[in-house]
């Protein structure tokens, strides 16, 4: 979903996936540093002579949120927990679907954009929050749960308006220790 002049958009749906490390310095709190491919974007209604057309448009990022981890417990099977810290994202191409055409590259869509960097801004630094649940499944192995939301501090249209990302993201995965 997008915010600020676009706040009327709607959340639209994305593939989420990637890899990280943890640090933790003591059993309650840790740190956290992902690298994700993550599809971002919204879907609107645009207004066109004649009558109005629904369009999506996917951004796809390469996203590094580095998170500080606050547990609620030092030890136990399940381990609830908090994490929140800035997140730095890479836009790495676009595309814009209408009405219920399939997905396009915005520079197949318009002769007057050559790339879709002429229409968004290839940066966009944000703060990421949200809830986790590691459980148990191994001796150092654990299986993850995550809940994130992401507010997008910069802007990423280029041109008269203002609009930042606003994400929510659901992820699963295993977690390996391989340390003491």
């Amino acid at each position: 979903k997008w915010g600020n002049d676009a706040d009327d958009s709607d959340y639209k749906a994305g593939l989420v996936a990637g890899g990280f490390p943890s640090y933790s310095i003591r059993d309650t709190y840790g740190f956290t540093a992902k690298v994700l491919f993550s599809q971002k974007g919204a879907a609107y209604t645009m207004a066109a002579p004649g009558e109005d057309v629904d369009v999506k448009t996917q951004l796809n990022y390469i996203e590094i949120p580095i998170t500080a981890r606050l547990f609620f417990n030092r030890e136990g099977t399940v381990r609830p927990n908090v994490f929140f810290g800035p997140s730095f994202g890479f836009l790495t191409g676009a595309k814009v679907k209408v009405e219920d055409g399939d997905y396009e590259n915005y520079e197949d869509i318009d002769d007057n954009i050559d790339s879709y960097k002429d229409v968004y801004n290839t940066f966009d630094l944000g703060l990421a929050a949200g809830l986790g649940l590691n459980i148990r499944v191994g001796e150092e192995m654990y299986f993850i749960i995550d809940a994130r939301y992401t507010y997008g501090l910069t802007d990423i249209a280029k041109g008269n308006s203002s609009v930042n990302n606003q994400a929510v993201a659901v992820s699963a995965g295993l977690s390996f220790g391989i340390g003491n």
